[in-house]
């Protein structure tokens, strides 16, 4: 046989086995914030809360999940990825926490109409969101609690939290990450109340 066919043949195998590689990629996993709360019924409380949209820190508002491998070292997962952007997966997740815990439906998320008549204006300010495999997952920043009109301040709180994960997959990450939102909400929810107890 020729050598000339020799190597066509060799390329042609090799083109072939390069696209069967191709093809056996890992699947890209999606994740998302969430909570376990069941809605069992409408609720029928009358607080009306706006929330401006949450903004988080460039380094970690991407598709991929960050996660800390060291003290000066990340990882961004190219298989493990956010289904959507995370900064309306947290502040979605926080107005469905809001509206649980004070039992009210008049929850909205910036921008509002004008005409609309809100008791609170809540803006969230995240410094780090961020976890290890199998670690610990980390939650810093402070939330403001304005009145209606959003031209008089009632509370700054600062906030730090942890939350150790219970395995060491991109679930068991996320499961922990949610539930440093969910307990942020909680606190909120509580300034909210005391609040409105004062008036």
């Amino acid at each position: 046989m020729p050598v000339n066919n020799i190597f066509k043949k060799l390329s042609v195998i090799l083109l072939l086995l390069s696209l069967t590689a191709c093809g056996t990629s890992p699947k890209t996993n999606f994740y998302l914030l969430s909570s376990d709360n069941d809605i069992e019924k409408s609720p029928d409380g009358n607080i009306s809360i706006g929330i401006w949209q949450i903004a988080l820190p460039e380094l970690i508002d991407r598709p991929e999940i960050v996660t800390k491998t060291g003290p000066y070292t990340i990882d961004m997962a190219d298989f493990h990825r956010w289904a959507g952007s995370l900064e309306n997966n947290v502040t979605i997740l926080i107005a469905e926490e809001l509206s649980h815990n004070l039992n009210t439906g008049y929850i909205v998320i910036s921008p509002w109409s004008s005409y609309r008549n809100l008791d609170y204006q809540i803006k969230v300010h995240i410094r780090e969101f961020t976890g290890e495999l199998g670690g610990e997952s980390k939650l810093e920043g402070a939330y403001v609690i304005l009145n209606g009109k959003g031209n008089k301040k009632f509370l700054e709180q600062s906030f730090s939290l942890k939350e150790k994960a219970k395995g060491k997959g991109y679930d068991d990450l996320v499961s922990a990450m949610s539930q440093l939102v969910i307990r942020l909400s909680a606190q909120i929810s509580s300034a909210v109340s005391i609040q409105t107890h004062k008036k």
